[in-house]
């Protein structure tokens, strides 16, 4: 019994990671130098409602991909010149907090998050890379099921890795 309930308790805590489904639109590598650096610049789609939420996140999004990202970020906005710029449009969102998901389970809804990835060679002004990553919680998840934060992390992962592997291609 002791274990059941440590096992019941660790899963409430741990939860269940987000799932993401890539679908690469376009993919010109070529050989080339390593990009030096890097800016990033994450915006929302036109089609969805500003909110704390949608700002709250995209903030999040861009403080873990700094964090994963072990090379030369630059932002948006600087005056120096990037040679690879990152542009994520946030095309689908829906906030689901860890605290809603724990008191409501699936009644809270499903958290959603779909984001369009493009990479450009500032040299070229050519994309380099497009994909679409999709997420969303399922309604058999239950309490379990990703929150918009757990997602945010996995899509941050994922970016890198498109990032690490446009570079190594470059």
């Amino acid at each position: 019994m002791k274990n059941f309930i440590l096992i019941i308790l660790v899963s409430l805590i741990a939860g269940c990671a987000a799932n993401i489904k890539q679908s690469v639109k376009t993919s010109n590598m070529q050989q080339g130098a390593i990009p030096n650096s890097i800016s990033v610049a994450i915006s929302s789609s036109n089609s969805i409602s500003k909110s704390r939420d949608l700002t709250k996140s995209i903030t999040e999004l861009n403080t873990l991909i700094t964090t994963d990202y072990k090379g030369n970020l630059i932002p948006s906005n600087s005056s120096n010149q990037a040679d690879l710029s990152v542009e994520i449009t946030i095309e689908h969102f829906r906030y689901v907090s860890g605290f809603g998901r724990f008191m409501a389970g699936v009644m809270v809804g499903d958290a959603e998050l779909m984001l369009n990835v493009k990479l450009v060679d500032l040299s070229t002004n050519q994309i380099v890379s497009e994909s679409q990553l999709d997420t969303r919680s399922e309604f058999s998840e239950g309490i379990f099921g990703a929150t918009t934060s757990r997602q945010l992390e996995a899509m941050s992962k994922k970016i890198v890795d498109i990032i690490n592997s446009s570079a190594k291609n470059s």
